[in-house]
Formats: C-alpha cells, structure tokens, sequence
C-alpha cells in the first residue's frame, strides 16, 4: 500500500544558521567602509605585544581576554613591533603604542585589523545562532527564529560585530551565562553549576560589567526558591553543595585566564581603575553637554538607536503577554523559561540607569538579545491566536523593522532612529554612540570621487589619517593631528567629527559657529564637510 509523500520542510536550525551566516555577510562588508573606531586599535596592539613580550599588563581596567582574543592573529602574523621607548612618550601609552604599531612601523593597518575585526564577526554571528538555540527551550520554533531575526537586524549588533573590541564578545558571553545559570538554578548538578561558573568567570574576563551575573545567579536562585522548591529537600542540598563547587570554578577560571595570578591582584586592581575611570566623564544628548551620568540616559538612546518597528513590537509583546498571564499562576511565571531573559534585562538595565557612564549605546549591546527574546516571547500568543490581518501587519512591523535598518548599510553605527534622522548627530547624538572615529574610510573615498587632493581636517579618533591616504591640514582635534606637509595650500574644504561639532573632546569648543552652517556633505554618516568658499547659515 503507497501513502503519499509528506512535503519536506526547512529546517529551523538551517534557517537560523542562514540568518547568522547573513548576518556575517552584512557586518563582514559594512565593515571594509570604517577605519579604526578610536578604542578599537588597543587590544589587538597590546594584544600582540603581550604574546610577543609575555607583559599583559598595559591594559588593567579592562579584563584579560580580549586581548587574547584580538591579539592572537596579529601576532601570528608575524607583525614588526615599535620600540618599548614609545610607552614613555605619551599620557595613554596604549594608544600612542597601537598608533606606531599600526602606522608607524610599516605594518599593513587595514590588512591587520580587518582580521581581527572577523573574530568580532564570528562572535556576533554566534550571538545570532545562540539566541535561536537558547530561546527554543521556551519558544517555538518560528517564534525562536523572529528573536534571532530581530537580534540579527539590529543595527549596533551589525556595527560593533564589525568592530575589534569587548562590546560583542561581552553580549555573547552574557547570554550564555543567563542561560547556563538558570540552568544550573533548577537543577544544580555539579555539571551544570561547573559550566554556569566557566560561564560567569569568561564573562567577566571579557568586561567587568559582566560581573552583573553575580546578582543575577542570586536573583535567579531566589525566583526558583519562592517557586516552591524551596520546600525540597534534596534542591535546597543540591543548591548548598553547589555554591563551593561555582567558587572554586570561577576563581579558578579567571586566575588561569590571568596566566596562573592566583591572588586575583592584577584582575582586583583594573576593577579600581575601571570604577575610577568612569567617574566625571563628559557626556551628550539631544544637544546638552554634562558631566558624569543620567539615568534616562541609555533609556532615550534605546529609542534613538533602534528601529521605530522595535518599539512598537514591543508594544505588541507587552500586550501578548499581558494576556498570556491571565491562564497562569504567579508560581508558574516564577519557573517560565524566559525568566532568565527577563532578569537578565531588567538587571542589565538597573545597571545601565544607575550607571556614571554615559557615552556609548555600545555598553547598552548585551541587554538586546534577551531583550529580543522576549519581544518573540510576547509576540507569539498573538501570532498563534491572530487571524490573517494581524499575522500581514506583524510580518509588515518586521520588514520595516529590517529596511530601517538596512537603509544605514554601510554605515550601521552611525544609525539613528526615524525620530531624529533629519536633525544632525551633533545636536543628538555623538560620542560613542555614533561617532567613534570610523568615518577615515569614508573620507578617502569621497575625496577620491570629488578629485579633492586636501582638506582641512579636526577628528575625533585615535586613527592616524594619513595612514588611511588622507592628505590634510591639521585643525582642533581629540588627538593633536601631526603636520603632513608644511606646504599644503589653504584647501577649499573643512572636516569635522560629529563629536567636535557637539562641543565635545576640543578645549574651547573651536567649531561652535559652524553649527549654523549647512555642510555641503555628510560623509560616512559622521563627518560633515563645510565649503570654506562658499559657507553659508542655514
């Protein structure tokens, strides 16, 4: 007896592997049309030369791994190095270092760190991929695939996977340790409570705020307790035995991440200096400079710095949930899967408001993919229970969502939301958040296009741009810009970074008359060229 054939249908963890892939793509290619972001150039500089000399310690107020991770294959590469004299030639000898490795030696610059920036890439890639496999524990599997989808489309998640510093790796590592601590909370195996710890120590060898775990293990713990398995016996045992057993792994893992520092000294003190570091920092939004933190800081850059379509998915996810929590009781919620997403986000968040740091979206980067998950957490009851109409416009909310997004290409971390694209980014955002010293690239080739042969050039970065083949004249900058040619003529065109346009970074605030004038370009979404012979108000 024949039976008819049943039709084959995709794979979802095929399809999540093409969003990553995608993904790879997209950050992979966006990322050949940035120069180096004004951090960017330290880890992989020091990096190397801690693999070169066996000396780690330039950085202290960042953790040990990145240096590791974006190091490697500049040292590999079999790369010249700068003398040790030049770490006593500047205020941040890391800096001045990675500027002479990078420039200064005769090392191929571009070569060497586009290959670093693929370990980013794999990394927000995995953060892709991860966010699919974790979140099918506790959603189906389309609704799985639309929160890696929206991780995947999210515009700093493609600029920083393009861009060789901690921000990516740390929200990978973030949402693996969620995961693997609430794990271990409902069934503290040894096993379980052993990776939960290897989790939580590379977290916090990545960043420091990846120390936030910490209370979110308690957290976590306390939610799973007030769920009644407080009440068992052989849990509340297994929970005792397991605290001992996450120490010794934790410690363990960060001394041996510290190359065998078993008082933890060196990992003790870049904690101090980073909690000093980020107290005092001038910060910009919306067109107003201060000094040190506000809380709604990072709660109005999320709305500047993602998609409109976000917001009001998130809207939508409110109102499924909502209604999902009518047919539960308040124990069951307590023991949801996705209640390691939602700690995790809210934790993340409580950190980000109280926080004294307040110039980057990129600090922002790991609350977003548990914030995705339970977005498609949210989202899914009204999928399943929706009729046509509804599914059509969900499916129309996403599309815009992705075209918000993919309208930035290549330039995805200047991106601003549809709220603010027709104001320029010194009158809303600049800093880290959108001006980080990428736009060198940018520069050189529309100056390439126009047939301009000079320029005159103020920059916020650490970059050196004649490096890049940018032939200029040196004005007010973050980093005074060394004279490139003494007989350069007056040229016809002025440069200038969005942060040194918003009166940051330049002592006296030397551009402030140009904010009435109307550039005649904005070139890789942050530098705005102004005709010195033609300059206008606007």
């Amino acid at each position: 007896m024949s039976t008819a054939a049943r039709p084959r249908t995709i794979s979802p963890v095929l399809v999540a592997g093409l969003l990553a892939v995608a993904f790879a793509v997209l950050a992979a290619s966006a990322m050949l049309h940035t120069s180096t972001t004004f951090d960017e150039i330290i880890f992989l500089a020091v990096g190397a030369r801690g693999f070169h000399t066996g000396d780690f310690g330039l950085v202290l107020d960042h953790p040990r791994l990145p240096q590791y991770l974006y190091g490697l294959p500049v040292y590999l590469s079999g790369i010249t190095y700068p003398s040790e004299s030049v770490l006593t030639y500047d205020a941040m000898p890391r800096y001045m270092y990675a500027r002479e490795l990078l420039w200064g030696v005769g090392n191929a610059a571009e070569r060497l760190v586009m290959s670093t920036r693929m370990v980013a890439v794999t990394f927000g890639a995995s953060t892709v991929f991860a966010t699919f496999l974790l979140s099918r524990r506790h959603l189906g599997a389309a609704a799985a695939l639309f929160a890696a989808g929206l991780v995947a489309f999210l515009p700093d998640m493609l600029a920083h996977a393009g861009v060789a510093y901690n921000d990516i790796v740390l929200a990978f590592a973030f949402l693996l340790g969620l995961y693997a601590l609430d794990a271990a909370v409902r069934r503290p195996t040894p096993g379980r409570v052993a990776l939960a710890a290897l989790a939580f120590a590379l977290t916090a060898s990545v960043k420091f705020s990846g120390l936030i775990l910490g209370p979110i293990a308690i957290a976590l713990l306390v939610l799973e307790a007030a769920s009644g398995r407080w009440r068992d016996r052989a849990w509340r045992r297994a929970i005792l035995a397991a605290v001992p057993v996450f120490l010794i792994v934790a410690y363990a893992t960060i001394a041996v991440v510290y190359l065998g520092d078993w008082r933890l000294a060196q990992f003790v003190e870049g904690l101090h200096q980073s909690l000093r570091d980020t107290a005092g920092r001038t910060a910009f939004l919306l067109g107003e400079r201060y000094v040190g933190g506000r809380w709604y800081f990072f709660p109005v850059e999320f709305f500047l710095k993602t998609p409109m379509a976000l917001h009001v998915l998130i809207l939508l996810a409110a109102i499924g949930a909502w209604g999902a929590t009518r047919t539960k009781s308040w124990r069951e919620w307590l023991t949801h899967g996705a209640r390691a997403p939602a700690v995790g986000a809210a934790f993340f968040l409580l950190g980000l408001v109280s926080s004294s740091l307040n110039i980057g979206f990129r600090h922002a980067l790991p609350m977003l993919p548990p914030l995705c998950i339970l977005v498609a957490q949210g989202v899914e009851p009204l999928w399943n229970r929706g009729r046509i109409g509804l599914r059509a416009a969900l499916a129309l909310v996403f599309a815009s969502f992705v075209a918000s997004t993919a309208l930035h290409y290549p330039y995805f971390l200047a991106y601003v939301s549809e709220y603010v694209q027709a104001r320029p980014l010194y009158e809303t955002l600049a800093d880290t958040s959108t001006d980080w010293g990428q736009g060198l690239v940018a520069l050189r080739d529309f100056m390439r296009e126009r047939g301009i042969r000079e320029v005159a050039l103020g920059y916020q970065g650490s970059a050196v741009p004649i490096g890049y083949g940018i032939r200029y004249v040196p004005m007010p900058s973050y980093y005074t810009l060394p004279v490139v040619d003494p007989a350069i003529p007056a040229p016809r065109y002025l440069v200038v970074s969005a942060s040194l346009l918003a009166g940051l970074w330049a002592p006296g605030d030397p551009y402030a008359a140009l904010r009435k004038v109307k550039p005649v370009a904005v070139v890789g979404g942050t530098l705005y060229v102004f005709d010195l012979q033609g300059a206008g108000t606007r």
